[in-house]
């Protein structure tokens, strides 16, 4: 199948995504920038190895939003392609590129890494959002959340096609948890101090919500131990509340690529993510896939899409840092961990391409009927 793919930048888990799609197709993704503002560099480490990759060269506004026209020129050539995917509204790229082909009955599949209703949104932002969401021939969203997300901006219900988000590689996930012994061993070697260890990681920035997790620790055993892996501009001030509040048991490291944030995981009892709002949230796939049981604020989309399905997802009020700090306590079910990673196996870039083929032939099929 011929596969034209508009994308912001070239994040590591979307492009080993790609590299599995690109395996049975002829795939070509147009990256509408080469990075996203903020990022570490070593974030950007992954290669087009089965597909063909194009690089935008537009007019950039902050760290996502830029301008250009050269994708028209590729949309233009539609009799090229079996499918073309607009991966999003929010850049005035996609925003060209919606208009071109709504304008010119180009059929498209409008695709989202996830999305959130808001509670308070002023009528302009609404008006913006549903003119270029709605009026698409199929949509594709990763959960129930996200889908309702498209509806509430004129998405037609049953345009609407749901698939598994890939977070990780197949040969990532592990195949049963570290043994006791293995754990200790591991431990030992990392520096990893504490006799049960949590884990979370991500960006240092107020939408994260690192600071009530910090907060969370002040009612905990001293030796439950807290390991918070990023960067970003909160870094100092995580430090100060660390110190202030007397925590020996949190722990700051600096951001790790992916196979040592994995390893890492591996050595830890529980992964937290308080962050006050992710539409999706990968970093919830790839804990599970170590083994890892999640405790998660219901803000974040691929955790709520999962809790109650298995012992090894639950959700967490962290406005109550007390009553937080008494859940995390609690023992952790028997195979907990194992049931972890038999969830993440759906998650997998090789199980999301292969689900993407067929949705990919269906909505094909239609069209050409």
């Amino acid at each position: 199948m011929r596969i034209f793919w508009l994308f912001n930048h070239p994040a590591p888990y979307k492009v080993e995504f790609f590299n599995r799609l690109g395996k049975d197709n002829e795939l070509t993704v147009y990256f509408e920038r080469t990075s996203e503002g903020g990022r570490n560099h070593t974030f950007y480490s992954k290669k087009a190895l089965t597909f063909h990759a194009l690089f935008g060269h537009p007019m950039k506004f902050g760290g996502i939003n830029n301008y250009t026209r050269e994708p028209i020129k590729y949309l233009k050539k539609r009799q090229d392609y079996d499918i073309i995917v607009l991966n999003g509204w929010r850049t005035f790229t996609e925003w060209r590129c919606i208009s071109y082909c709504k304008k010119r009955h180009i059929p498209y599949v409008f695709y989202i890494n996830g999305g959130i209703v808001r509670p308070k949104e002023n009528n302009i932002a609404f008006a913006i959002k549903s003119h270029y969401i709605s009026g698409a021939p199929y949509y594709m969203a990763p959960e129930a959340s996200s889908k309702e997300y498209l509806i509430h901006y004129g998405a037609k219900q049953d345009r609407i096609i749901l698939y598994p988000y890939g977070s990780i590689a197949e040969e990532e996930r592990l195949q049963k948890p570290y043994p006791p012994e293995g754990i200790a061993r591991l431990r030992k070697k990392l520096g990893i101090k504490g006799e049960r260890v949590y884990v979370s990681a991500g960006f240092f920035i107020e939408r994260k919500n690192f600071e009530a997790l910090i907060q969370v620790f002040v009612h905990m055993p001293k030796n439950h131990h807290l390991y918070l892996i990023g960067e970003g501009p909160l870094k100092k001030e995580y430090e100060r509340l660390i110190q202030r509040l007397g925590l020996t048991n949190v722990h700051l490291l600096p951001y790790m690529a992916h196979e040592g944030l994995f390893r890492f995981y591996r050595a830890c009892d529980v992964f937290v993510f308080p962050s006050h709002e992710d539409i999706y949230g990968h970093v919830v796939i790839e804990a599970l896939s170590q083994g890892l049981p999640v405790f998660s604020s219901k803000y974040v989309n691929a955790a709520k899409a999962l809790a109650g399905l298995s012992p090894s997802n639950a959700l967490l009020d962290f406005s109550s840092p007390k009553e937080a700090a008494e859940i995390l306590c609690k023992p952790l079910p028997e195979g907990v961990k194992e049931e972890a990673i038999r969830v993440a196996e759906r998650y997998t870039f090789e199980s999301s391409a292969k689900a993407h083929n067929e949705i990919f032939d269906k909505i094909v099929k239609e069209w050409q009927k």
